[in-house]
C-alpha cells in the first residue's frame, strides 16, 4: 500500500521521539530516585553498594547513551535522519521533480 510523505508525518514522528525521550527520562529519574531511596535507608552494606555501583556504572550509560543522550543516542540519530529525510527528499527532490512534471520536454533540452 502506497503512502504519501509530507512535512507534516516528519513533524508527527519527531514529535512523537521527543515524547518518547521525555517519558523514558522521566521514568530514568523515577527509577534513579527510588534507587537512591532504597540504598539510603532500608538496603544497606555491601550488597547495597554493588546495586548502587552497577546501577551507575552499567545501567545509568546504557540507558542514557541508548535513549536520551542529545547527538549520540538512538534517538538522536532517529531525530536526525528524519531531518534528512526531510531536508533531503522533501525540501530538495520533491520540488525538482514538480519542475521537471509541469514541462517534461524541458529536462530533455538540456
Amino acid at each position: 500500500m502506497a503512502s504519501i510523505l509530507s512535512s507534516a508525518i516528519i513533524v508527527n514522528a519527531k514529535t512523537s521521539v521527543s515524547t518518547y525521550v521525555t517519558t523514558a527520562q522521566g521514568l530514568f529519574d523515577e527509577l534513579s530516585s527510588v534507587i537512591n531511596n532504597l540504598t539510603a535507608s532500608g538496603f544497606i552494606g555491601d550488597a547495597s553498594n554493588g546495586f548502587q555501583e552497577f546501577f551507575t556504572t552499567k545501567v545509568t550509560p546504557v540507558l542514557q547513551a541508548n535513549l536520551t543522550e542529545p547527538g549520540t543516542s538512538i534517538t538522536a540519530g532517529i531525530t536526525s535522519m528524519l531531518d534528512s529525510i526531510k531536508e533531503q527528499l522533501l525540501d530538495i527532490v520533491d520540488p525538482q521533480l514538480g519542475e521537471i512534471n509541469k514541462d517534461p520536454t524541458a529536462s530533455m533540452q538540456q
